[in-house]
Parts: C-alpha cells; sequence; structure tokens
C-alpha cells in the first residue's frame, strides 16, 4: 500500500493570486509629475530626473508647451531656459542671479513697489523692464506706459472708473385743460365779418443762392531727405577696415545708427553689435544702453564715437564691462 501525503499531486492546489499590472505612465506624465515636484527645470535635469535622452526629453517638452499644459521661461541658466508649470511664477526667483545687474536693479525696484510707470524711470531702466519678461508686465495707466510686478493682481492696478450719478429726468410739468362752461361765452354769428380780398397775403418765391465751391488745390512738394553725413562716415571707417556690414539702422539722423557687422579673426568669422555714437562726451549711461542692446542681440558690443567719455563712464567700462564691451573713438 503506498501512503499518500497531503503535498500529493492528488490534492488540488491552490490558485495563485495575480496582482493586477500598474498602468504604465507616459513620458509626457512623467516630465509633467517632475516639473510638479521639482519646480522650474531646464531640460538636462528634467531628462536626469526622469531617466530618459535628452532628445526624447525635447520632444516632449514641445508638446506641453503646444498644448499649454507648462510655461517657458525667457531668461536662462546657462543657456538654458526653464520649463515650468502656471502657478510656479514664483519659484522663477530662482533666475534672479543670472541676470544682468541693470536688470537686477529693475527686479529690485518694481518688486518693491510693485507697478513703475516710464515717466519715474531713466531710459536704462525701461529698458531693462523691458527686457524682464518673466517678471514685468507691461500695461498701460492712466494712458501712460507702465509695468507692473508679474505676481501682483491685476486688479490692483486697474485704475477705478468714475462713477457719476445718473442724470435725474426733468419733472415734466402737468398742463391742466381748462375747459368753459357750456353756454358761458356765446359769440354772436354775424357780428364780425371779415372782408373779402382785404387781406392778401403776400407769397414770394424763394430762391436760393446757390454758390459754386471751388476747392483750392494745394501743391504738395515733397520733402527732400539729407544724407545722413554721420552713418556714411562709419560706413566709410568699416570699408577702410575691410569690414561687412550685415545690418544698419538709423537711430537719429547725423546723430547715432546701430549696426551688425562681421569681422575677420584666427578663430573665424565674428559678429558685433556696433553702436556708432556721434557725440562729444559719451557718459555711463550711453555704454550702459549700448551693452543692453548687445545683450537683446546676444553680441559682443563695439561702441563707436566721433567724442570722448567722462571719467565716470571709464570708470563704468573698467569696472562692470571689461571683456564684454570694445570702446573706440574714430
Amino acid at each position: 500500500m503506498f501512503e499518500l501525503s497531503s503535498k500529493g499531486g492528488n490534492m488540488q492546489s491552490k490558485p495563485k493570486v495575480v496582482s493586477p499590472q500598474k498602468p504604465s505612465i507616459s513620458l509626457k506624465e512623467q516630465v509633467f509629475q517632475f516639473l510638479s515636484t521639482a519646480g522650474p527645470s531646464f531640460p538636462a535635469k528634467i531628462a536626469q530626473g526622469v531617466g530618459r535622452e535628452s532628445y526624447f526629453i525635447g520632444a516632449v517638452l514641445t508638446e506641453l508647451l503646444k498644448s499649454k499644459r507648462i510655461k517657458l521661461s525667457h531668461a536662462k541658466i546657462g543657456g538654458s531656459k526653464l520649463y515650468y508649470l502656471p502657478g510656479q511664477e514664483e519659484k522663477l526667483s530662482i533666475l534672479y542671479d543670472h541676470l544682468h545687474e541693470a536688470e537686477k536693479k529693475a527686479y529690485d525696484m518694481l518688486k518693491q513697489k510693485k507697478i513703475l510707470k516710464a515717466a519715474e524711470i531713466d531710459p536704462v531702466e525701461r529698458v531693462a523692464l523691458a527686457n524682464l519678461i518673466d517678471f514685468s508686465i507691461p500695461f498701460n495707466y492712466n494712458g501712460e506706459q507702465a509695468w507692473r510686478w508679474h505676481l501682483e493682481p491685476v486688479a490692483k492696478n486697474v485704475p477705478k472708473p468714475e462713477i457719476r450719478s445718473p442724470v435725474k429726468e426733468s419733472q415734466r410739468t402737468i398742463q391742466t385743460e381748462i375747459k368753459p362752461k357750456v353756454g358761458e361765452i356765446k359769440p354772436k354769428v354775424g357780428e364780425i365779418k371779415p372782408k373779402v380780398g382785404e387781406i392778401k397775403p403776400k407769397v414770394e418765391e424763394i430762391k436760393p443762392k446757390v454758390e459754386e465751391i471751388k476747392p483750392k488745390v494745394e501743391e504738395i512738394k515733397p520733402k527732400q531727405n539729407k544724407e545722413d553725413e554721420f552713418s556714411k562716415k562709419v560706413e566709410n571707417f568699416f570699408l577702410e577696415k575691410q569690414i561687412k556690414i550685415l545690418e544698419k539702422e538709423v537711430v537719429r539722423k547725423n546723430s547715432e545708427s546701430n549696426f551688425i557687422i562681421k569681422i575677420s579673426s584666427q578663430l573665424g568669422p565674428i559678429e558685433l553689435f556696433v553702436c556708432a555714437k556721434n557725440k562729444k562726451k559719451i557718459n555711463d549711461q550711453d555704454l550702459m544702453i549700448a551693452h543692453q542692446k548687445g545683450q537683446n542681440q546676444k553680441k559682443q558690443t563695439l561702441f563707436l564715437t566721433t567724442g570722448d567719455s567722462t571719467k565716470k563712464a571709464k570708470e563704468y567700462l573698467e569696472k562692470n564691462l571689461k571683456g564684454q564691451m570694445i570702446f573706440q573713438t574714430f
């Protein structure tokens, strides 16, 4: 006789409980969840956090931007912009250390005052505020250009409309109709008889005088624009140096012009932004504005002038713009 153990094959085995598989999360949702946890991040950090290649992350971020589920900063950390979720604007303060000095000053002023009018600040600060797209929102303040702090509610900045009391309707005068009593006044028939033909109304034919109106035709003579001698002088300077001009913009006639030029170097061709000013004395604000324009063009700046720089401008150039701007008199 054979004994069957309790673990023998004749015993019915219990079915294994299979745990349900968790649905796999798409890469798009992984990136979205990472940003919701980590806050504003650049693509390399997102790729590292999700554990996927950068080119995959780039395609996913483009899709999320198109669907407006995420936003992209204007300022950069290094060479990368930050991706963030709507509602994370307050965390963009991590960009502050990577702003230029003029932009940092404008950032501090706007954060403190919440609203800055164009008439209250100098041209350099206006340019800086225009570049602080992540933190300054331009708007019209009673017909004047102004900027507000990006976290400041809109309702506080909109001037309250003047409430005028409704015009009261003029009181209508009620005229009471006075009816004479019947039989009180009885005109006597035949008492007053007008004589026929005694009164003849004169009917005069009124003929309107039609005057012929002849429009005055004024001869418009086209204004002859004088040549911009200063701009031509700058172009001749580049021609003598065998420098190629890519773009030209006359800011003020015979006073200021901007150029994009290409020069040859041992490392290959280099493009420069040129601010040319026809001015006897160049101050530090002239240098700051020119440098800001060069930053907007993402190019090194060449400041070309017919005059000389002030002592304050020379100090600013040495202290703040060394290696970023070339100053030359011609």
